[in-house]
């Protein structure tokens, strides 16, 4: 498959991404107050950071090895039955330690039984075999699956939240997006494989596992524990607010970082025929696509950030605006951190550089969080983010070779920079005119997003815009 239709692929699975958040949170919002959200995705992301462990770096490393092995089958099957038995082990390590944490732990009593049930997403991680379809480029399979896992668990939603106490029923629609979709590829994966239980070549992948795991556990500190360390700090409502935050900051997240998880096995397959000038041009092209969208899709979020908040998750909820227009630089910076990481320092075995990056990030992000949180609450927390993002994506370039970083297009951010800022007078033109909610959100993307485009298209001569209008074109 080319690499046109596998990003095809993909970013209709990064669309979906993002219109299921759209769809699905603000009816849960509106029906469960900040506190119930607060206390479900506490819950929720107490399991998820041990169904992180219990991937010990599996779903990075193993698209890796089996990029490499795409074209022997018997290699194939090898790699892959080895990572699997070594996923076993640790899943059923990482379980028994997640079940004597929230036994033993007095903060997790009156919730036990929520805690077992979140357990499921632990337990099931051996499942999660998506890796192994990233890694042969069959990212067909993965779009077709994602869109059937999010079909049902809508189906969920609607069924099992529908008053103000249904935590327990949001929980369960929350398993089975992550659960849904490890059965799925799990089943396809046996039907494409010859499975054979087998510890004895996992020694090879224990080393460079072991330093994307401790990679991947100092990242998980800031991304996924975010909202523990918030409902330790603060409250539930304050986690309700962050979660409103985070999730509308993040909504564009899967379009900057959808290309990625196709570059990474043709990076490898240039490596390896030694096509230095392919390599270039392909991270040029990504760097120029994420710069294309990252900026104003930043600078949009925080322009609407009071519209999208009501929008979104409702009255109820307008206290998280300020955390949303803090957060609003997301995009940008885990679009280029993405891009350097999974496109560049992996493909250059620079794993070690990626661990100093991430554990400098963890010690800020766990300082600004025990300085920020107890004063300033989901706002802190905010802040924590952000910086954390920001000097890890900083420390990443650190680690890329000066022949790649100094090739890429820079110039790209000022300019789509300078278009965005015109956001700015334009939101505030609309606002004057003194529509409601809804009006003033669409009016602004609808010209904003038009402005944007044509200023690229006419004035700055984007062959990005212009690649696209001949594709559409020829359609």
């Amino acid at each position: 498959m080319s690499i046109i239709k596998s990003y095809g692929f993909n970013l209709f699975n990064a669309l979906l991404n993002i219109a299921f958040p759209i769809i699905s949170f603000p009816y849960a919002a509106r029906i469960l107050s900040p506190e119930g959200i607060g206390e479900t995705m506490f819950i929720f992301s107490f399991a998820q950071y041990f169904a992180l462990l219990a991937a010990f770096g599996i779903p990075i490393y193993g698209v890796k090895v089996v990029a490499a092995a795409a074209q022997d089958k018997n290699t194939l099957n090898k790699v892959s039955s080895e990572l699997i038995s070594l996923s076993g082990v640790i899943t059923l390590t990482v379980m028994t330690i997640y079940l004597l944490s929230v036994s033993l732990i007095p903060r997790f009593q009156p919730d036990l039984t929520a805690y077992l049930v979140a357990g499921i997403l632990v337990a099931f991680s051996v499942l999660n075999v998506e890796w192994f379809f990233w890694g042969i480029e069959k990212f067909k399979w993965i779009t077709l699956s994602s869109l059937a896992v999010k079909s049902l668990s809508l189906i969920l939603l609607f069924v099992f939240v529908q008053k103000g106490d249904d935590t327990y029923g949001y929980l369960i629609f929350l398993l089975f997006l992550y659960v849904g979709n490890y059965l799925i590829n799990f089943f396809l994966l046996m039907k494409r494989i010859t499975f054979r239980w087998t510890l004895k070549g996992a020694r090879v992948h224990f080393m460079p596992l072991l330093m994307i795991f401790s990679m991947t556990l100092a990242t998980t500190i800031y991304t996924t524990l975010d909202t523990i360390f918030l409902g330790f700090l603060s409250n539930k409502t304050e986690v309700g607010f962050y979660t409103a935050a985070v999730k509308l900051a993040k909504v564009s997240i899967p379009i900057m970082t959808s290309l990625g998880v196709v570059v990474i096995p043709r990076a490898m397959q240039m490596m390896h025929n030694q096509d230095q000038s392919g390599q270039l041009k392909l991270y040029k092209k990504s760097f120029a696509f994420i710069s294309f969208l990252a900026i104003p899709i930043s600078l949009g979020i925080y322009v609407t950030g009071q519209e999208a908040i009501l929008l979104f998750s409702g009255q109820a909820f307008f206290p998280a605006e300020p955390s949303v227009k803090v957060l609003a630089l997301l995009p940008l910076f885990i679009g280029v951190g993405h891009f350097v990481a999974f496109q560049i320092l992996i493909p250059f075995d620079k794993n070690k550089g990626m661990l100093i990056a991430t554990f400098v990030g963890m010690l800020v992000f766990a300082a600004l969080s025990f300085t920020l949180i107890p004063t300033f609450g989901s706002t802190g927390m905010a802040w924590a983010n952000l910086s954390t993002e920001l000097v890890v994506t900083v420390c990443y370039f650190f680690f890329v070779p000066a022949a790649i970083w100094k090739q890429l297009p820079w110039k790209e951010l000022p300019k789509a920079l300078v278009i965005a800022l015109f956001f700015i007078p334009i939101h505030w033109g609309i606002q004057i005119m003194d529509l409601s909610t809804g009006p003033t959100f669409g009016l602004s993307v609808l010209i904003c997003g038009t402005f944007y485009l044509a200023a690229q298209h006419y004035f700055f001569k984007n062959p990005l815009t212009h690649e696209l209008l001949g594709y559409l074109l020829n359609k």
